[in-house]
């Protein structure tokens, strides 16, 4: 079975229709088909609540109806521990980028598979070529 650690960019076009909604459905509905494996960090959750919070269609009951739809996926959250807290660190300093957007990339490694995201300017295209990570776009699913 394939699997993917998956960043809140993918994450968050379930919820709000953009570019690429269609992938990223993709990608959720193979995870609940079974065919695919999505391990993602807590902070995943935290990150696509925040990120709805400030699209103007949303409200608070559609963020609770996210929220649930998030837990009943039943995705793989990967341990939070000091080796994968230490690796985002490093991944952040060296490529200029925050930890959050460093956190998937080190759960990528761990896992040895790659990290997709929707977030080329800030997250993909500083990270390409060193790090197992592709862009939503470029996924073939």
């Amino acid at each position: 079975m394939e699997r993917l650690s998956l960043d809140s960019s993918v994450a968050i076009k379930w919820f709000n229709e953009e570019e690429d909604t269609d992938k990223a459905l993709k990608i959720r509905n193979a995870h609940v088909n079974g065919n695919m494996e999505l391990v993602v960090s807590h902070m995943l959750f935290y990150e696509v609540v925040n990120a709805l919070r400030y699209k103007p269609d949303f409200n608070v009951t559609h963020i609770k109806r996210a929220i649930n739809a998030l837990f009943k996926l039943h995705m793989k959250i990967s341990d939070f521990n000091e080796r994968i807290l230490e690796r985002s660190s490093e991944i952040a300093f060296n490529e200029n980028i925050t930890v959050y957007d460093a956190i998937p990339v080190a759960i990528a490694e761990k896992e040895k598979t790659l990290c997709v995201t929707a977030d080329e300017k800030t997250q993909y295209n500083r990270l390409k070529g060193k790090y197992p990570i592709i862009l939503l776009k470029e996924y073939k699913i």
